[in-house]
């Protein structure tokens, strides 16, 4: 079987936002956060512990990372290939069971149909933050 595809959100500036919010994170959980989208492009059935949605009866998912913060980047699949590819659409944490910001999933279903209306302009292929 192929390796998916990852793509990241392009915002109306033209900056990957999933990149930026990668680049804020402690050298430790980066290397989880790598981790987990390596295993993902491999085998994108995660089980529910590792990838958790769909969300609020929305086309998003979680991928669950612990470390010192409980990182939770929200995706979706697709949306332009549903069956080759996930697009990283927002960088979120989890406190106590709640998703820090509150709104993280709508944001990250703004940003799926704003991808949806304009694949080429609103997401780049992923790129890998390392340290």
């Amino acid at each position: 079987m192929a390796n998916f595809k990852l793509f990241d959100y392009v915002d109306n500036r033209g900056v990957n936002d999933f990149k930026e919010w990668s680049k804020g994170l402690e050298k430790k959980d980066l290397a989880k956060l790598n981790s987990k989208l390596d295993s993902l492009q491999k085998e994108p059935s995660l089980p529910p512990q590792l990838l958790a949605g769909p969300l609020g009866g929305l086309p998003i998912y979680k991928l669950r990372i612990n470390g010192n913060v409980a990182l939770r980047p929200m995706l979706c699949k697709g949306p332009v290939n549903m069956g080759e590819e996930f697009t990283l659409l927002f960088g979120a944490e989890e406190k106590d069971r709640k998703l820090i910001p509150a709104d993280a999933v709508k944001r990250a279903d703004d940003r799926r149909q704003e991808v949806v209306q304009n694949p080429t302009q609103r997401r780049c292929p992923h790129e890998r933050v390392s340290r």
